[in-house]
């Protein structure tokens, strides 16, 4: 398929999900603590364990801390907090009831995965070749307290995958702490010029050494520039 000025597209669905009953605790983590989440980014780990990093306004580092040792399978780590919010990594394991397990395994990729007024809501694309009334119906047998709101049709530039699959090969190349690094370096202003943060700032912030902040950032560096450069 192309679009009006010839450029390949791909047809996806999305779809868009809501969901306030606490025994998940998405929903019951801003209903518990008044917070607002939204995601950053979802990494998918060996046996069947998810790292979620999301930026969570409105609560402070204790309270969310102490709200995730109150479920199974889930643990909790503040990356950064300012005035203003907390980046927190979430570990999810197997047994933690965490919705994109059944969205990814089914082809979707979540997009969206934020927490509001004790309201859980979830955006996901579906990817031409896949079966959005398949991924739809598994995903609710699952979690029959969903409520999908929105379903629609979207065209994209073929890229947008291509560039998907880059980031899931970037999942595999780095390690949390890599991963972890890169992402609150890149974040906090660090490669802006004049530079928001400085490493040592960065460094205090993960509450590790400088030698060892820089040791994770350039060998992330190096991995994704042997991806870019590689022939």
């Amino acid at each position: 398929m192309s679009s009006s000025d010839g450029t390949a597209t791909e047809q996806i669905v999305e779809v868009e999900f809501l969901v306030d009953d606490s025994q998940y605790p998405l929903a019951a983590l801003s209903s518990e603590t008044g917070c607002k989440a939204e995601l950053l980014q979802i990494l998918p780990r060996s046996d069947d364990a998810y790292t979620v990093f999301q930026r969570i306004t409105g609560a402070s580092s204790t309270e969310i801390l102490e709200f995730a040792r109150g479920y199974e399978g889930y643990d909790a780590r503040v990356v950064s907090e300012t005035d203003e919010s907390v980046i927190v990594e979430f570990r999810i394991s197997g047994s933690g009831a965490f919705f994109v397990v059944s969205l990814t395994d089914a082809g979707a990729i979540p997009t969206e995965l934020g927490s509001e007024d004790g309201v859980a809501h979830i955006v996901a694309e579906i990817p031409a070749g896949y079966s959005a009334s398949t991924v739809i119906d598994r995903f609710q047998d699952a979690y029959p307290s969903m409520e999908m709101v929105a379903r629609r049709q979207k065209d994209y530039p073929m890229p947008r995958f291509q560039c998907h699959e880059l980031r899931e090969m970037t999942v595999h190349m780095l390690t949390t702490r890599q991963h972890e690094v890169l992402m609150l370096a890149y974040m906090r202003g660090y490669y802006d010029w004049p530079r928001e943060k400085s490493g040592d700032e960065l460094a205090e912030e993960l509450d590790v050494t400088p030698a060892t902040f820089f040791q994770h950032l350039r060998t992330a560096e190096r991995k994704l520039l042997s991806l870019l450069f590689s022939t």
